[in-house]
């Protein structure tokens, strides 16, 4: 059975999340952690976001499965590789966990990340 994940998207991946598919990055990041009900905040300090999300978007991963790899640090710039994300301290806390592909995503879920964040 195929598991759910998550991506924090905005600016222009939200249109592409309203037509169904988010084009491929090189490589594009994913989480296996369940941001629906976090706040664009929470997201980007769990995932040390440079950019404030606004929404997330929630896919199948088994039309991924075969491509989905763990990132070394740093966007791929030092070779330890970063299952969790620690290798930003500047842009949050992190501790979220991390995959990558270069596959389109094909979107199941999609939603806008809530102010309010975890209650």
């Amino acid at each position: 059975m195929a598991g759910v994940v998550y991506r924090a998207v905005g600016g222009p991946a939200v249109d592409e999340a309203l037509a169904g598919t988010i084009v491929p990055r090189n490589p594009t990041y994913i989480t296996f952690n369940n941001i629906k009900n976090m706040s664009p905040f929470e997201v980007q300090d769990l995932l040390q976001l440079p950019r404030t999300p606004t929404h997330w978007v929630d896919f199948d991963t088994l039309l991924l499965i075969d491509d989905l790899r763990i990132p070394a640090g740093r966007w791929n710039e030092i070779t330890t590789l970063e299952p969790i994300v620690i290798t930003f301290p500047e842009w949050g806390r992190g501790g979220g966990t991390q995959a990558i592909t270069d596959k389109p995503i094909k979107v199941r879920d999609f939603g806008a990340l809530s102010d309010e964040g975890r209650k």
